[in-house]
């Protein structure tokens, strides 16, 4: 059974990162699903920063500063200077970011309900709370390729 579980969490992600694209594109909205998760952060987390994206993201800093510097570009995203730390700079959502996350939020709750209709809260939640652990589980040990 243990055995499935890899397959099962790739279907998964793989039907809902498509329904999400697929919404997305329909309604006008082609940004990567890195730069969406970064809006999310950045609209979530307070004093919001670069380094700060990259640990919650698990990614690379370069990574999401090219990520920024297009959300930048594209006029979603703005930096300030942090007044803790004039070396650190502070990321906040234009009222464009806004709207564009607001649109985002909105058909992840479409596909979210899709992908839930036939489970109880109760099964939603175990299925949340297994998730976290596992992923707490992960956290814990290197990636497959790097064990000996």
């Amino acid at each position: 059974m243990k055995e499935n579980i890899g397959e099962s969490l790739h279907k998964l992600m793989h039907h809902y990162r498509h329904q999400l694209r697929e919404a997305a594109l329909k309604s006008g909205i082609s940004i990567p699903v890195s730069h969406i998760r970064s809006l999310k952060c950045i609209n979530k987390i307070e004093k919001c920063s670069a380094k700060v994206i990259a640990d919650r993201l698990s990614l690379d800093k370069s990574q999401i500063t090219r990520v920024l510097k297009e959300l930048v570009q594209s006029g979603y995203v703005e930096k300030i200077r942090s007044p803790d730390n004039h070396r650190s700079q502070l990321l906040s959502l234009t009222m464009n970011g806004a709207e564009l996350l607001t649109k985002i939020t909105m058909l992840d709750q479409t596909a979210t309900e899709n992908m839930t209709q036939n489970l109880t809260e109760q099964q939603i939640e175990d299925f949340t709370r297994l998730a976290e652990i596992m992923v707490s589980n992960l956290d814990q040990f290197p990636p497959c390729d790097n064990q000996s």
